[in-house]
């Protein structure tokens, strides 16, 4: 049976200060009718992160240097041991949070580079739109986090990282066949939503915003005695207290990491300037800052979590074709598309590109310890008694399995969160070549949706990934 929430209960669970300005709050023991949950029910969170242009696992003369030397058990000794090898033990801190999954294909043919034909793949479960080419695939059927976040009554949060070629860019979260849903690549937009600014002036702009900048505060002093009276009430535990003080500290964090990046207010004023080069899409799509904005993204995503205010979302980074320019042992490498083809073409022909293999391979470990990142902010956000680890999960894969050949046989994926106690942890995984509407609908079931509901994809979940 579907479980819908009144879209009013979230609002039950944000704090409103200065008549104009609302913050979300983290689950209050002391404070249940918070929650947007009934009681008793445990939270579930689902985040669904997906990269592109493949990573450097075997293929053809090319060595193996993604997953883990041997399926089983994780642990954080066996993934320092081949840490050097394999990108994968860049993760070792937390080898007993995940669960890497190998043998997982998407259901449609390859066709050239694939990049738009495996995006619209890669949460529905489902083959392209009948006759797609690469240049005019979309989504036959809805996505993932949209069939769970209706099974909860609710929309999902879509965010974006990187920058936009007009090629392919939002190719990830569906609503329906060929209706994508628009992702927000501008970390400062998605704070400015979490924070809940809301009312338009006359001329369409945003009184609550204004005020921030007039006052050139940190939004935590905008709710300042709120906050305070809500710390005094006697029913909150010191539990409570100690979550709202780490709670608020993650929103000044944010702040002051987005100042550093031109993006936002710190604690101590907003940069006005900043803000106007934002209005004008500068800075957080500016090439080469990806990983940066990923890792924003992910704290957001957390933050919107602890509110109670999403279910599930989706983080598409890099274009179809991503072209990011990395910093790598000192340089900027070349497009990102054409290492991993390993040529300076976007096509099939062009001069080799030097040391290409392992330039991929630099980047997919830069790429790992973004997602570290990811997953430490995770392990420290509390929730209902427990870390978003305990309650969520992250998962991290690429739209294309391998780097030349742009297969999609193998893909990667790798999770981290036991997702309410569904998923193993501190395993390594081989499915067997099932379609990917499998892991799709295991993980759908970690966040809360029941397994064989309308609400998942087709049939089947993978019984190897279940505790």
């Amino acid at each position: 049976m579907k479980r819908k929430v009144d879209p009013r209960a979230c609002r039950r669970a944000f704090l409103k200060g200065t008549g104009a300005v609302a913050i979300g709050l983290p689950f209050l023991e002391g404070m249940p009718e918070r929650s947007a949950w009934a009681a008793g029910e445990t939270p579930s969170f689902g985040l669904f992160i997906m990269t592109a242009n493949g990573v450097v696992q075997a293929e053809r003369s090319e060595p193996e240097r993604f997953w883990p030397t041997q399926t089983g058990a994780l642990t954080s000794a066996s993934m320092e041991a081949f840490k050097a090898d394999r990108v994968t033990g860049e993760l070792s801190a937390y080898a007993d949070r995940l669960l890497i999954v190998r043998g997982v294909n998407y259901p449609g043919g390859a066709q050239g580079c694939g990049h738009a034909l495996g995006l619209v793949q890669s949460l529905t479960g489902r083959g392209p739109n009948p006759g797609a080419t690469n240049n005019t695939a979309t989504a036959s059927a809805k996505s993932i986090d949209t069939l769970i976040a209706e099974f909860f009554g609710a929309e999902p949060l879509t965010l974006y990282a990187g920058a936009k070629g007009g090629f392919i860019n939002e190719k990830l979260s569906f609503t329906g066949p060929g209706q994508v849903r628009a992702a927000e690549g501008n970390p400062f937009n998605v704070y400015r939503r979490l924070t809940q600014f809301f009312g338009t002036g006359g001329d369409g702009s945003d009184p609550a915003a204004e005020m921030l900048v007039a006052r050139r505060n940190s939004i935590n002093d905008l709710v300042r005695e709120e906050l305070n009276d809500l710390k005094a009430r006697p029913q909150l535990s010191k539990d409570d207290i100690d979550r709202l003080d780490q709670h608020f500290q993650s929103f000044r964090d944010l702040e002051i990491t987005m100042v550093e990046m031109g993006l936002s207010c710190s604690e101590e004023s907003v940069d006005v300037s900043a803000l106007e080069a934002i209005s004008n899409g500068d800075a957080f799509r500016r090439n080469g800052t990806i990983e940066q904005v990923v890792k924003l993204q992910l704290e957001l995503a957390a933050l919107a979590f602890a509110c109670n205010a999403y279910n599930v979302a989706t983080l598409q980074a890099g274009d179809g074709t991503d072209g990011t320019r990395y910093e790598v042992g000192g340089r900027t490498t070349e497009s990102f598309h054409h290492i991993s083809h390993r040529i300076a073409s976007d096509g099939t022909n062009g001069p080799a590109i030097a040391g290409a293999f392992e330039t991929h391979e630099a980047i997919d470990r830069i790429r790992m310890q973004t997602f570290a990142q990811g997953i430490q902010r995770w392990s420290e956000t509390s929730v209902d008694g427990g870390s978003l680890l305990d309650h969520g999960f992250m998962m991290w894969s690429s739209h294309n399995a391998t780097g030349p050949l742009h297969g999609w046989s193998n893909l990667p994926y790798i999770i981290a969160g036991s997702g309410g106690g569904v998923l193993r942890q501190g395993q390594y995984v081989d499915a067997g070549g099932v379609l990917n509407e499998r892991i799709l609908n295991t993980l759908a079931r970690a966040n809360g949706v029941p397994e064989g509901d309308a609400n998942m994809i087709g049939s089947g979940v993978i019984d190897a990934m279940l505790a």
